[in-house]
């Protein structure tokens, strides 16, 4: 049976000692490639990647951006810059190691009969390691806000390990996001969701990052609730029903 090939898109700021361990555990799977987005770090994270595309250059590229818009940004960028690629799916990791690449086969193969594979936390067999209570509190809350006010029937709505078909990323308006940071993944979600997709959920184990997470704003925090709120609204209610192309004869 032929693997499903994917792509993954890893934005990167100050990750030059994650990134070569990542990259390493990547290139272990063969139907893998790999594009680096890096905001010009200041540690030289551009530069360990450009060798690790030198190193793997069939299986790994570099997008270097110009300016640091920031993790949300970096993920649009870097998934429309590959919506031409000959692959099957296409998925989203963070550089940090907090998204564990054993989990990688499992997104792919639920791949072959869903449309967005979500690496979920918050589902049996999922979990987090070395989380404080408060932490494990806010996340847990803050998916349960989104899926009260947003409807959408998913655990794990905030969670950046996914897989997309490409059909979904075509889809996807992504002038019209709103939500920054981390929190662009729930309204991603959202828009396929409405758009008739089928979303679904496998367990991962996310660990603690290795070096300390960005301080999120009062502002940043009260833009993403208004935001989440509003979805329905900007986008409706109610998911588009998707015509099924028959199976072959």
């Amino acid at each position: 049976m032929t693997l499903p090939t994917a792509l993954v898109v890893v934005p990167t700021y100050n990750e030059r000692d994650n990134l070569p361990l990542l990259a390493t555990a990547l290139m272990q799977y063969p139907n893998v490639s790999l594009l680096v987005v890096d905001d010009e770090s200041p540690d030289g994270t551009g530069a360990v990647a450009d060798a690790l595309a030198r190193q793997y250059p069939e299986r790994i590229e570099v997008l270097h951006r110009k300016t640091h818009r920031g993790l949300g940004r970096s993920y649009i960028d870097g998934i429309a810059s590959v919506l031409d690629r000959p692959v099957d799916v296409i998925c989203q990791m963070d550089a940090d190691l907090s998204h564990d690449p054993r989990h990688l086969p499992d997104l792919i193969a639920a791949s072959v009969h869903a449309d967005v594979v979500i690496g979920s936390r918050y589902v049996p067999g999922g979990g987090t390691s070395e989380w404080g209570v408060v932490r494990a509190a806010l996340s847990w809350l803050a998916n349960k806000y989104v899926a009260l006010v947003a409807g959408i029937p998913v655990k794990d709505t905030t969670s950046g390990y996914r897989g997309y078909r490409r059909a979904v990323l075509e889809a996807t308006d992504f002038d019209r996001i709103r939500i920054k940071g981390y929190a662009v993944h729930g309204e991603t979600a959202y828009q396929a969701w409405i758009n008739g997709f089928q979303l679904v959920e496998v367990p991962i184990h996310f660990h603690n990052r290795r070096r300390a997470a960005s301080k999120l704003t009062f502002e940043e925090i009260y833009m993403a609730l208004v935001n989440f709120a509003a979805l329905r609204f900007r986008y409706g209610f109610r998911p588009r029903v998707r015509e099924v192309p028959p199976e072959p004869v």
